[in-house]
């Protein structure tokens, strides 16, 4: 039989959690605490399947608050609840070890996939945290070619060619530099000499090929 924590001090939120994970999951046992420190007293009394967790419930601040449980029960699945803005805690959540993260104005719908999906063994994030993800490995990918392609450039040099790529003028770059127009535009005439390209277009398109 599934046995599942739900960690939450919002009655109404363990209400609507209850509710879902009854219909999902009609035998399972749901036990429900208010504080943090009632959690890990069942966790080290009793092994659950899924733990459903507010990670900022009083009794234990954030990343730890995911490493007791691990240290009592390594296996647990923890889904993250929580009502802060799921693009910006997320991935460190994950990162500490749990397996999913929701966010509190999630819809049903939503809370069902996670569910599921943390319990296949899965890792849950939203769509649009995956989205940033891609966003994020796409710009690592064009930052390590930047640097790969213009190896050969001293560190202002790089500086330069980043803003010119960026769409940044002349007199833009010597101000965000703190330096002369006229520097600026020598580093320029450095620059494309070295990668053998005759405009910022060409520039951007070598740097990023």
């Amino acid at each position: 039989m599934m046995k599942i924590l739900l960690i939450e001090d919002y009655l109404l939120v363990r209400m609507s959690q209850k509710i879902v994970l009854n219909e999902l999951y009609r035998e399972a046992t749901i036990t429900e605490v208010d504080s943090f420190e009632a959690g890990i007293s069942h966790i080290q009394r009793s092994q659950f399947d899924l733990v459903i967790l507010d990670i900022d419930i009083p009794g234990e601040k954030r990343r730890s608050t995911i490493e007791r449980i691990r240290q009592i029960q390594p296996g647990t699945i923890i889904l993250i609840c929580l009502a802060a803005d799921e693009q910006t805690h997320a991935l460190e959540y994950i990162t500490a070890g749990a397996n999913g993260y929701l966010s509190k104005s999630a819809k049903k719908e939503e809370m069902v996939s996670a569910i599921a999906t943390v319990l296949k063994n899965g890792r849950y994030v939203s769509l649009a945290v995956q989205e940033r993800l891609l966003e994020a490995v796409t710009a690592n990918n064009r930052s390590a070619k930047r640097v790969k392609k213009a190896n050969g450039l001293s560190g202002r040099e790089k500086e330069v060619m980043d803003r010119l790529i960026e769409g940044q003028w002349v007199k833009e770059i010597a101000l965000s530099l703190n330096l002369r127009a006229n520097t600026v535009s020598t580093y320029k005439a450095r620059i494309f000499e070295k990668l053998g390209v005759s405009s910022v277009i060409e520039l951007a398109k070598k740097v990023e090929r």
